[in-house]
């Protein structure tokens, strides 16, 4: 579904990618962690086009991005099969969650408006939003919000969808909302990359976890030999760390 081979990515003297190479499968759950700076944010920005690269090759559902190349076409047509989650919630304010769901198939492809809210609505409920469809963002709280970008992501019906830190900016009440609909899109065969430092959701719900140090992959293996027997000490002084150790 996703293959990204020998990524190279530098600003001036700093290798931000230092030649990275990651296949996900589809229906798997690829978990990227690691310490801040270690180029996993920008990883996920590569596999969609966001930014671009200095060299390797990425290929993502049939579509094929090579470096310092942006052909506007080709970017459009894979972000129609590979959705993006973001830290912050990128909603219209202006819309009801409603709205916000069914604004991509609406306005991206063309779809009449009734078809897509109700599509919208089911995607809602799938949420555990369902009652909250005429709410619009400001009357949601961070962990709501976050559902509705889920749903809204869901709604173009991609073939893999991206989160970037998805839970970052929110309590840990509202980022087990979160996590619980992620979950819930894995078990579902939902190809998924997450950057996460939700360490229990990257345990339980994983099935390849990548750590990014310095601008490449340290270590990559199920979570539960990353997490209970980690080959380098890269890995291990992250854990270390993120325990609190």
């Amino acid at each position: 579904m996703i293959e990204a081979r020998g990524i190279l990515k530098s600003h001036g003297a700093l290798k931000v990618l230092d030649g990275i190479s990651l296949s996900v499968a589809k229906g798997e759950t690829a978990v990227l962690l690691g310490p801040s700076g270690g180029g996993k944010s920008t990883l996920l920005r590569c596999l969609n086009g966001l930014e671009t690269f200095d060299a390797g090759q990425i290929d993502v559902a049939g579509h094929r991005l090579l470096p310092g190349r942006r052909d506007e076409a080709e970017l459009t047509a894979l972000r129609r099969r590979l959705g993006m989650v973001f830290q912050q919630f990128y909603l219209f304010p202006h819309m009801t969650a409603l709205q916000n769901v069914a604004s991509g198939p609406r306005y991206a492809l063309g779809r009449p408006r009734e078809e897509a809210e109700a599509e919208a609505q089911v995607l809602l409920a799938r949420v555990g939003l369902g009652t909250r469809a005429q709410a619009r963002p400001d009357q949601l709280s961070g962990g709501q919000q976050q559902r509705v970008a889920i749903a809204r992501a869901l709604a173009m019906k991609p073939e893999a969808i991206l989160f970037d830190e998805p839970t970052s900016a929110l309590d840990p009440r509202m980022a087990a909302e979160v996590t619980a609909v992620m979950a819930d899109l894995a078990r579902a065969g939902q190809t998924m990359v997450v950057v996460t430092h939700a360490m229990g959701f990257a345990r339980a719900v994983a099935r390849t976890v990548h750590v990014l140090h310095a601008g490449r992959i340290a270590e990559s293996g199920p979570p539960e030999q990353v997490f209970t027997a980690p080959r380098e000490d890269v890995t291990k002084a992250f854990l270390h760390e993120a325990s609190g150790g």
